[in-house]
């Protein structure tokens, strides 16, 4: 399963039930609000996934797992701007973590790196990702090498440009909380300038 359709942006429903009315209904069991908010926001939940693991088939299993996360935790979760795409985001994050730290662990009990015979598909599927994103590559492969708490402060304030307060509400955490992970990250950053120079500058903007 690919997916290849248009980004929505935050609160744009292209005419249709805006994402706090679907999630209404979401959250009493009605699958075909489930899957409105699926068609809605997959491209951009499948685009960070492969931005964050590198391969297509890793990021399709991210992708299915942050739905599949979204419709376990329905009564949970929290809407930003009227948009489930941050909730999604940050779900996307923590699966990504998660299949990254695996493959790792795979990685080292063969011995070897795990070579995936479609590695030039990927390389054009990241491509196409990163040019949808508007992102540079700097800013791509940055946020591969970035933990699940700095990806996810990363990918809801650097990439979709969401306020402290906006991804505090969506990280159920302090706004200082946020602050303090943005500020932890430029430093980050800013001591890996060869991988890290673009992104960084996004974090200083």
């Amino acid at each position: 399963m690919k997916f290849e359709g248009e980004i929505v942006p935050l609160s744009e429903t292209s005419g249709g039930p805006d994402d706090g009315e679907l999630l209404y209904r979401l959250s009493r069991g009605d699958e075909p609000a489930y899957r409105s908010l699926h068609n809605r926001h997959q491209a951009t939940v499948f685009r960070i996934a492969l931005l964050l693991t590198d391969t297509v088939r890793d990021a399709e299993e991210v992708a299915a797992t942050a739905f599949l996360e979204l419709w376990r935790r329905r009564a949970r979760v929290r809407l930003v701007r009227t948009s489930v795409l941050p909730w999604l985001l940050v779900a996307t994050c923590t699966a990504a973590t998660d299949a990254l730290r695996s493959r790792r662990r795979y990685r080292r009990l063969l011995r070897r790196i795990h070579a995936d015979g479609g590695a030039s598909d990927h390389a054009e599927a990241v491509a196409r990702a990163v040019d949808a994103l508007k992102l540079s590559d700097a800013v791509a492969a940055g946020l591969r090498h970035l933990g699940r708490r700095e990806s996810s402060v990363a990918v809801l304030c650097l990439v979709q440009g969401l306020a402290t307060a906006e991804a505090a509400m969506v990280l159920r955490v302090p706004e200082q909380t946020v602050a303090s992970r943005l500020t932890r990250l430029r430093t980050r950053l800013r001591r890996a300038p060869s991988r890290y120079a673009s992104l960084t500058e996004e974090a200083n903007a």
